[in-house]
């Protein structure tokens, strides 16, 4: 992590506190664990962002400062992976836990802010516990009503705002005059907590005049203040467990709320900030604040039933729009609703009537390429892993179940995959489930049993999603298509197949697409042609990659060029991008071992760099394999140094590829269509066309002109 932090940008001005920042900064210089203790609406949320804030400005903590807001997590399990994806660690592993967060962190110095632990008591505890243990350089400030309890806390307390701050922070918020007699009795009276003078700022003067006894009843002053329309929707947004925006209060509400909600902001019940993705406002109900919003709601079904439909319609349109040019759009929003996202599968899957929606958000998420660009895999197959517990009955089971095999497979998993294939292979499908079997199972074709009988299946796939899917989705398995050609045809298909790839992405305007495309061109020059042309092509697909922030795609672009430095002869670079790629596989929870192309040539990578480093290969490469991942990355970009450069290869006669010079030099030597298909593991078809093109390429009129030509570039007899 080279960047400073995630700390929420301020939108008020702070007031006071300096004797508790000041305690809080010095606890946290001497202390790992430093623990924020008071009531509800005390400020700890608050006090912990200036905490962080002077902490990160100070430069205290060399890998920053990262909040994680964990009142949006209603799930303990969910602990571990939610700390993950806020600190963007890469967390694609099957198996939830701390080992992730472990390994990232060990060596890292930084303030992690557990922000609203309370409800978690128990999994925060635990992981507080084994953070500090294993991650030296680990120091956690939490806010809670209650001490986590863990060996070695420290609690501060969280007091009243002084008579003074409470009267500053109330004028500043009402803007009433200083000279007005009531306003110290009025904060003393609700026990000069922050967030009772800020509601009570924005009531009216004969309201405030009445001199409230506690929080509950300014929440119960404000209520009354509050229309009917007002007050109905505050109950209706109490199920919201994050921010959200203006579409999503509407559709839980059922009604333009604009009026309402301007209303709601005004009077401090619900807090605003600008969206960094989309530039718009989304709101957010103070903790608190909600809680007394739920009492309000009579009956919770039908919100929280809109809620989980509004989200399933977003994630449908996310999974159907991202693949055009506002992909990184589509890639921001899909980060900044997930937490909603979250909660809307989980009461989904708990719903009867709305199972089978929180299972179709389950494969749209990873259709849309969200899990795998953010690196959450981990957090969509727990997800797909509930829908399949819940979801009994074909043919959304067979959905499920080859889906969740595809996504095992594309990593490497086949002992995963191959259960859930069984399964699905034995349930009723549609035309549209066949969408993810057949994919999957030539996916098993290509991965496992490198058959070349998984091209004409992918091609299937490709009819299907252009039938029954997405662009995005039609788009994936002709990529799949190209790459399957790429590996196990010959250099004619392979160059047919990774051309129409790279033209298509040339021209469709989505960034993601145009990296793949250019990928695959560099496995066609790897496998079928000069693998000196192979480096710049992947440089250019990493560096877009790197920009749009896809952590799936770079490790494969690391294979690429790990691999064509070794067939350049650049061995000592090799040998340094194989102990980095060791590194990605065992970060990325993909396995280039496990998918049989992959780890054919990758297994020839490595023999060829051991056998011409000989000792040096461990030390060389062991260099590699301890890059930080940006810095591997770095590394890759690097151009390759002409001395670590073999001779360009010269061009073959008549610009033939190495297949159609060796056919050519086979008809020299007499053979026919039938001998040289048998000899190149053809059909004498396929031999025969290639012997067509050739001579239609040199145009040359017949086989004996083309075995005379062969035969005077090679200076045969």
């Amino acid at each position: 992590m080279t960047v400073r932090g995630d700390l929420p940008a301020q939108t008020t001005t702070f007031i006071g506190r300096r004797a508790v920042l000041a305690e809080a900064e010095a606890l946290l210089r001497r202390s790992r664990l430093v623990t924020l203790v008071g009531a509800g609406g005390a400020g700890k949320t608050r006090i912990a962002a200036e905490t962080g804030r002077a902490l990160a400005g100070a430069g205290t903590f060399q890998h920053g400062v990262w909040r994680v807001r964990l009142s949006d997590l209603q799930d303990p399990a969910a602990l571990s992976r939610t700390v993950a994806a806020e600190l963007r660690i890469v967390d694609n592993s099957p198996e939830a836990g701390l080992n992730r967060l472990v390994e990232s962190l060990h060596d890292k110095h930084l303030l992690l802010v557990l922000d609203g632990c309370e409800h978690l008591l128990e999994a925060v505890r635990h992981l507080a516990h084994h953070l500090l243990r294993d991650c030296e350089g680990l120091t956690i400030l939490a806010t809670s009503r209650e001490p986590l309890g863990v060996y070695g806390e420290h609690l501060l307390r969280v007091p009243p705002l002084s008579v003074d701050e409470a009267v500053e922070l109330f004028l500043d918020r009402a803007e009433v005059p200083p000279c007005s007699p009531d306003v110290t009795t009025l904060c003393q009276a609700v026990e000069r907590l922050p967030l009772a003078i800020e509601l009570l700022a924005a009531l009216p003067a004969d309201v405030v005049s009445r001199q409230p006894a506690s929080l509950e009843q300014v929440l119960e002053w404000a209520a009354q203040q509050c229309t009917d329309e007002e007050r109905r929707l505050w109950a209706q947004l109490s199920v919201f467990r994050a921010d959200f925006d203006l579409a999503a209060a509407e559709a839980v509400a059922d009604a333009d709320v604009l009026k309402p909600l301007s209303a709601l902001v005004l009077r401090s019940i619900v807090a605003t900030t600008t969206s960094p993705v989309t530039g718009e406002t989304r709101y957010r109900l103070p903790n608190t604040v909600s809680q007394f919003g739920a009492r309000l709601l009579r009956d919770s079904d039908e919100p929280l039933r809109r809620h989980a439909v509004h989200y399933s319609e977003f994630v449908d349109e996310a999974a159907r729009s991202w693949f055009s040019p506002g992909e990184t759009l589509w890639m921001g929003r899909l980060w900044e609703e997930w937490p909603n996202i979250r909660a809307a599968v989980g009461h989904a899957l708990r719903t009867p009537g709305l199972a089978a929606a929180g299972a179709v958000v389950t494969m749209n998420v990873q259709r849309a390429r969200f899990t795998s660009f953010a690196g959450m895999l981990g957090q969509a197959w727990d997800m797909l892993g509930a829908a399949r517990e819940v979801i009994t009955e074909a043919p959304l089971r067979t959905s499920l179940l080859a889906h969740s095999a595809y996504m095992a497979q594309v990593r490497g998993d086949s002992a995963v995959a191959f259960p859930l294939m069984s399964e699905a292979r034995a349930l009723p499908r549609l035309p549209v489930t066949d969408v993810h079997l057949v994919l999957a199972e030539a996916t098993h074709l290509f991965f496992v049993e490198g058959s070349p009988d998984c091209v004409p299946l992918y091609a299937h796939v490709v009819e299907l999603c252009r039938q029954y899917a997405s662009p995005g989705d039609t788009y994936v398995s002709e990529l799949m298509h190209a790459m399957a050609s790429c590996f196990l045809l010959d250099a004619e298909a392979a160059d047919k197949a990774t051309t129409a790839l790279a033209r298509q992405a040339e021209s469709n305007g989505v960034n993601w697409s145009h990296a793949w495309g250019l990928w695959h061109r560099g496995l066609y020059e790897l496998v079928h042609g000069d693998p000196a042309q192979v480096h710049p092509l992947v440089i250019e697909a990493l560096r877009i990659q790197l920009t749009l922030g896809d952590r799936w795609g770079a490790p494969f672009s690391l294979w690429l060029l790990a691999c064509a430095c070794a067939e350049l002869g650049a061995f000592d670079r090799a040998a340094r991008l194989l102990g980095a790629l060791r590194s990605q596989e065992r970060i990325s929870r993909i396995s280039f071992g496990g998918m049989s192309p992959f780890h054919r040539l990758l297994d020839r990578a490595g023999r060829t760099v051991r056998r011409s480093l000989g000792d040096d290969y461990q030390v060389i490469s062991t260099l590699g394999a301890d890059l930080r991942p940006e810095q591997a990355m770095a590394f890759a970009l690097e151009p390759v140094p002409d001395s670590e450069r073999r001779p360009a290869k010269p061009l073959l006669p008549g610009g033939l590829t190495r297949q159609e010079f060796t056919i050519a030099g086979l008809v020299a030597d007499g053979f026919t269509s039938k001998q040289i298909g048998a000899r190149l593991f053809i059909s004498p078809r396929t031999a025969d066309r290639h012997v067509v093109n050739i001579r239609v390429k040199l145009g040359l009129p017949s086989r004996v002109a083309l075995a005379a030509w062969h035969r005077s570039v090679t200076g045969e007899r």
